[in-house]
């Protein structure tokens, strides 16, 4: 299985963010944070932090949304009675604050229940909150009323299986999150880490091939219809996982069965684009097996040389192999 894993790694590898990009969205958090904190800003904020994807190290590029969440100070908010303004006031003072600042300039907007500053390279959902015993209370969907959350319990949670699981728990996680991507999102992002902490918490996996595999063997069990916006979309996910689940399946088997390249291609079907096909290696192969007269292209397009419709021969990009 040493080229699946291979290939798997380097799939991974591709949708993970680069060190400049690191960087860059390091720099633009703290002048947001600067933004919101500054003793100018009369939104009361007493701090912010990063939370999601971002935080959580399984964000994926091409970049998408970090999560801001800024604590503001309740006392400075409630009314005389001791309660909390209504959410979408709240929401629409961030907006109208940071929609003034010349950096956000017309680049901010209300996006479910935060405001969203929409940069060119990278998207921040700042979502105001309140401290509330251990946790927060953030807006709720209806923007009428607020609702309790603990991120950082998932956080330290998803750390501490990660490393138990060998520091490799996240890379299963990242590229689950890439198929939903690929597959218009159908199951919200911190649910497919929830379920992944849940799973393996106290069973391990041996390699990233197995950890991925298990997650769609056994994610049905753990899929509440409550997550998800609606039941239709709950049971095309179920049904979406089914259908990967039974292509890993039979991918399993032909590894066990010494045809790991057939394997490969289910592989390849699964997860498109960014899962690597052939190198040089095995580019030089089929350059010698096309001058053969043994090289063949499946139904989804792909290279082998057991199964689909014949090429006829050549010499190959690589010419006669003497």
């Amino acid at each position: 299985m040493t080229k699946l894993i291979k290939k798997i790694t380097e799939m991974i590898e591709n949708i993970s963010v680069t060190d400049k990009q690191e960087d860059s969205i390091t720099s633009s958090v703290e002048n947001l944070n600067n933004k919101l904190t500054h003793e100018d800003c009369d939104l009361f904020v007493q701090e912010t932090f990063t939370n999601g994807s971002w935080e959580r190290d399984t964000i994926l590029r091409p970049l998408d949304d970090v999560d801001v969440f800024a604590v503001l100070n309740k006392a400075e908010w409630i009314d005389e009675e001791g309660n909390l303004p209504n959410p979408q006031t709240v929401l629409t003072n961030f907006k109208d604050y940071l929609n003034g600042i010349g950096d956000y300039k017309d680049k901010v907007s209300q996006s479910r229940p935060c405001v969203t500053i929409d940069l060119s390279k990278i998207n921040f959902d700042v979502l105001p909150s309140f401290e509330e015993g251990d946790g927060y209370k953030i807006p709720n969907h209806d923007l009428k009323s607020w609702t309790f959350t603990n991120p950082i319990s998932l956080s330290q949670r998803l750390e501490d299986t990660d490393k138990y699981c060998g520091y490799n728990l996240k890379k299963v996680i990242k590229a689950v999150k890439y198929w939903n991507r690929e597959n218009d999102k159908m199951i919200p992002s911190y649910i497919i880490e929830e379920i992944a902490i849940s799973i393996f918490e106290t069973d391990k996996f041996s390699d990233l091939e197995e950890g991925i595999r298990l997650w769609f063997f056994n994610a049905e069990n753990h899929l509440k219809s409550k997550d998800f916006t609606s039941e239709n979309k709950f049971n095309s996910s179920k049904d979406n996982i089914e259908e990967v689940k039974q292509k890993l399946d039979e991918a399993k088997k032909l590894v066990d069965s010494d045809k790991e390249s057939d394997a490969i291609k289910i592989w390849k079907e699964i997860f498109r684009k960014e899962f690597p096909t052939a190198n040089i290696e095995e580019a030089r192969n089929f350059s010698s097996e096309l001058s053969k007269g043994n090289l063949k292209i499946d139904s989804s397009g792909l290279l082998s040389t057991t199964v689909g419709k014949s090429i006829t021969s050549s010499k190959g990009y690589y010419g006669d192999s003497k």
